[in-house]
């Protein structure tokens, strides 16, 4: 007998209204990283690589954590009662507080002003760390404490 309780979706609203209460704090949070960066001399765009590549990282250990995994390991997905904390927590406040917008601007301010080589240089670095940085934090979380497999892939 499954001793698990059905729950039921959460409505479209409730995600929407999850996600913009997470996309505040996240933001606001992402600011003041930002401030303290730039009052300790760090460039923009190193603060917004900075902010993106651990932001990443996060998104790793939340997926980790929330997703189900089948009998070989395989994410599954985010169940049905762990979707509003996805959207609060990963498209809310980790969406607010990293920064895809930031860092294409630093690209756009570089190669405008004739940096075309930091231009490449923060652009791969946040390409290439966040993936990296995502991945990481997604082992590192299953590693930790393994995620719950998905029941009914056992069968």
């Amino acid at each position: 007998m499954n001793d698990r309780r059905a729950v039921a979706p959460a409505s479209s609203w409730t995600l929407a209204a999850a996600a913009w209460i997470g996309g505040m704090f996240g933001s606001a949070v992402r600011g003041a990283v930002q401030l303290t960066f730039a009052n300790v001399g760090w460039t923009a765009s190193g603060a917004h690589v900075a902010i993106n590549v651990v932001g990443a990282a996060l998104i790793g250990v939340l997926f980790a954590r929330l997703s189900t995994r089948d009998a070989r390991g395989v994410p599954l997905g985010v169940p049905h009662g762990s979707r509003v904390r996805e959207h609060l927590l990963g498209a809310g406040f980790l969406g607010g507080f990293t920064t895809v917008s930031g860092f294409a601007w630093d690209v756009a301010d570089l190669l405008r002003g004739g940096a075309g080589a930091e231009a490449s240089m923060v652009l791969v670095a946040n390409s290439v760390l966040g993936i990296a940085a995502c991945a990481a934090g997604y082992r590192l979380a299953i590693r930790v404490v393994p995620p719950a497999r998905d029941p009914e892939a056992s069968r």
